[in-house]
């Protein structure tokens, strides 16, 4: 841990997690145990449904809908 409490999670986690550079995380305390949630972006979520969705791209609505989310989300986390 750094002296401004910054902690670097390895590499390989890192991958495995597929946690990326600015990502948000949420951090939980369970009594003497820290966690640290990734939090998902709508935009991540993007496709989980593709089975129903084959052959078929999203339209720009979709698209503009999503990145619209995403930076509400953004403030949304701010004010937390």
């Amino acid at each position: 841990m750094s002296s401004k409490g910054q902690v670097t999670i390895p590499a390989d986690l890192r991958k495995d997690l597929e946690i990326e550079e600015g990502e948000k995380l949420i951090v939980v305390k369970e009594g003497r145990v820290i966690k640290m949630i990734p939090v998902p972006r709508l935009s991540k979520l993007a496709g989980v449904d593709k089975e129903v969705f084959r052959g078929r791209e999203p339209s720009k609505e979709i698209e503009d809908e999503r990145r619209r989310e995403d930076k509400e989300f953004e403030k949304r986390l701010r004010k937390t």
